[in-house]
């Protein structure tokens, strides 16, 4: 049966069950660190619960019946009847990947298959208590030692607390209240239990009264708690010459109204003696929220009582009179409370790349008014311009922002990668996340998913050492591995960093030689950073065995590749017995890219500013050839040096022309981890572009990421420099 994707209640389950979704598969994984949290395991509870409740007011009766009885495993847990063990959470984890399942069939408009049968059965062996289970695994936290009860003067706990006592009562209730249909409700005698722990045994209002109601002093004890002693809402001054007892002429002062707050702002009503309806769910409001009526049943909920007559004026004195101005202040003061605004709004991402697009496109007009500006020579259009540019980098920027999403997004399914990783391969690894808050471009963090999986993986695989091979080498049996993400100016740093066994320079060469990717002359004159940039070669792989994680030699190869389609780079140190660190560097978005603008012969072309090392002016007689290329000692390090106009520009003259030159420009970049030196014409500046999709005649040709507009209309290729140096140096 299809379902229907227009319907706005799904598109919000999809929304809030999504985030939920999310958020269970980090819990699952934290709660094998810490088994004994009780709060986590009704979060874990309360998540699955949420789940089943939306699917099933939409009739998707698979994902209810799944996420029903994985609530129910969790409802045993929390009750203490049963331990949480690898095996079990081996089983939840299964069922929460069948849950995601069905949440992408959901999100494609399928009506999603029942769960396995024999996954859903071992999941309902779970849900018994088991055997032994004398010691609890998260007990409810024992209530802390009674305070003194206070005299009825003091303030009623705060809303807050009610509702987390409340909240512990339904926890704490039998294993068949989650499955039933008033699992939500509480009886009079559990209502009574949560009025004693608030204010001790016997002295909750109405304790003592029989029938479930107050009597009209208690009432008062209650308001006089909420407002303070002589503070009610509601008490008017009676009409002049009312009659009291024995004759006594009463005056009844209206007593200061209720501070406003956003739960209770409006001025009391005066001239009855009675509180008023709105008067008393102000009262539930303060009691239990905004909003928010006791979940109580009807026969326990008390009953308003009138308010009985102020104090007289000659037991009060002069106190009633010197209430009464501030009374009035307050009155005078208060607002209605308004209710609060929707901060956020639902766009469709198709929407947001259509603005980024064109502000591209404002941005490449506000390059040509720049251009435009210096050949004018007005001092008006000038000041025009310049005031452009500062609106158009900031509407730039604001765009940008509403694109960003928190890395996080991609750090939180880590935690389940590497727990699965590691009971498989038989080690103990702890993996420690950092910066999970710093933001992305949203099409960089759905891009980065599978290179950082395969660097992970990795680095559990081949850089954490096996626990007894560990503690021979006098380190923890348990490894770490980290992964950070910060930004750096322009560009976002990725890290991921393990305690394990590192990285042998020498190893990395046999490897290389054994497997024809070089030969033995070539590989003996590799430093130990380029030995490293090995990995990343296709079919390279240091494992003997071929395994369902490793031994192929095509994961670092993917991640090389993908890092460089983002326009991004990666580099690696390690050290043999302590570790590796690769650094990933990636610009903050896709869109739109500082460049170098360079000229060779007539023709311009735009290298990313991020590959960028340095710029040298160099004497190009003094150079060297070793393999048949050209290499310039730079700081007595050599450097090999390429003429771009060889690989790029088709010039007859251009051979004669080169040897006439003695200096030149030369643009350092960074290329597989090491520096090489292209040689230029002309040098003409750093310019943000808007990068273009090449043609479909073009999209094939190695080295070129895409075109843009120049500031002078002209167009210029974008050059892939990884891409550029792997075709033509190869």
């Amino acid at each position: 049966m299809a379902i229907d994707l227009n319907d706005e209640i799904l598109q919000d389950f999809l929304v809030e069950a999504g985030e939920i979704l999310e958020q269970l598969g980090e819990q699952l994984v934290e709660l094998e660190q810490r088994p004994d949290d009780y709060d986590l395991l009704n979060a874990i509870f309360r998540g699955f619960h949420t789940v089943k409740g939306g699917a099933g007011f939409l009739a998707i009766h698979a994902l209810v019946e799944t996420c029903h009885k994985a609530e129910d495993v969790f409802n045993v847990l929390r009750q203490g009847e049963r331990r949480v063990t690898p095996a079990l959470m081996d089983v939840v984890l299964q069922v929460l990947d069948v849950v995601n399942g069905m949440f992408q069939q959901v999100r494609a408009g399928i009506d999603p298959e029942p769960a396995n049968a024999d996954l859903l059965e071992r999941l309902r062996s779970f849900a018994s208590a088991a055997a032994g289970a004398e010691e609890p695994v998260a007990a409810q936290p024992a209530p802390a030692p009674a305070k003194p009860t206070p005299k009825p003067s003091r303030a009623v706990a705060p809303a807050s607390v009610v509702e987390q006592a409340l909240d512990a009562m339904l926890d704490a209730g039998a294993p068949s209240a989650a499955a039933s249909p008033d699992a939500d409700a509480i009886t009079e005698d559990e209502f009574e239990a949560l009025l004693d722990e608030l204010h001790g045994q016997g002295q909750a209002p109405g304790a003592a009264t029989a029938g479930g109601e107050i009597t009209e002093d208690e009432f008062e004890q209650l308001l006089d708690e909420l407002h303070g002693k002589g503070r009610k809402p509601g008490v008017a001054k009676a009409p002049a010459g009312t009659k009291s007892g024995a004759g006594k002429k009463e005056k009844t002062v209206a007593p200061p109204p209720v501070v406003p707050t956003p739960a209770s702002a409006a001025p009391p009503a005066v001239g009855a003696d009675e509180i008023t309806d709105d008067e008393f769910e102000r009262l539930l409001d303060d009691l239990h929220g905004k909003g928010q009526p006791p979940r109580v049943p009807a026969a326990v909920q008390p009953h308003a009582a009138p308010v009985r007559p102020a104090a007289h004026e000659d037991e009060e004195g002069g106190a009633a009179e010197e209430r009464r101005a501030p009374v009035a202040a307050a009155g005078k003061t208060a607002a209605p409370a308004q209710p609060a605004a929707e901060t956020t709004v639902r766009v469709d991402t198709q929407r947001l790349d259509e603005i980024m697009n064109m502000v591209g496109e404002l941005v490449l007009v506000r390059n040509r008014l720049q251009n435009l500006k210096l050949t004018l020579n007005d001092e008006q259009i000038a000041k025009a311009v310049e005031n452009l540019d500062v609106v158009t980098s900031d509407l730039q920027l604001a765009v940008m922002k509403t694109r960003m999403q928190p890395i996080k997004k991609v750090f939180g399914r880590f935690p389940r990668v590497v727990r699965d990783l590691a009971r498989s391969l038989k080690k103990e690894v702890n993996l420690e996340l950092r910066g999970e808050e710093t933001d992305l471009d949203k099409n960089l963090v759905e891009a980065l998913a599978d290179p950082l999986v395969h660097l992970v993986r990795n680095a559990v695989d081949h850089g954490i050492e096996m626990p007894d091979e560990r503690a021979a080498a006098g380190k923890r049996r348990e490894g770490t591995v980290i992964l950070t993400a910060s930004q750096e100016g322009n560009h976002i740093q990725l890290t991921i960093e393990d305690d394990g066994k590192g990285m042998d320079p020498d190893l990395l060469r046999r490897k290389a030689v054994e497997k024809g990717l070089t030969d033995a002359e070539g590989a003996a004159r590799l430093d130990a950073r380029e030995c490293f940039n090995l990995i990343f070669l296709p079919g390279f792989s240091t494992k003997t065995e071929i395994s369902d994680v490793s031994g192929r030699g095509v994961g670092m190869d993917v991640v090389k590749t993908r890092i460089s389609q983002m326009n991004g780079s990666v580099e690696i140190d390690s050290a043999a017995g302590k570790g590796s660190r690769i650094v990933i560097k990636l610009p903050l978005t896709l869109a739109i890219m500082p460049t170098l603008m360079v000229r060779l012969s007539q023709q311009i072309f735009a290298l990313p500013l991020s590959s960028v090392v340095e710029i040298l002016d160099l004497d190009l007689g003094k150079t060297n050839t070793v393999d048949g290329r050209l290499v310039v000692v730079v700081r007595e390090r050599a450097m090999p040096l390429f003429y771009l106009s060889e690989w790029l520009i088709r010039d007859r003259y251009f051979g004669e022309e080169r040897r006439k030159k003695v200096r030149g420009h030369v643009v350092v970049v960074s290329a597989a981890g090491r520096h090489v030196g292209f040689v230029v014409d002309h040098l003409i500046g750093q310019e943000e572009v808007v990068i273009k999709a090449l043609g479909a005649k073009l999209r094939t040709v190695p080295g070129l990421a895409g075109a843009t507009i120049t500031g002078d209309g002209m167009i210029a290729l974008i050059l892939d420099v990884p891409g550029l140096v792997r075709h033509y140096v190869s």
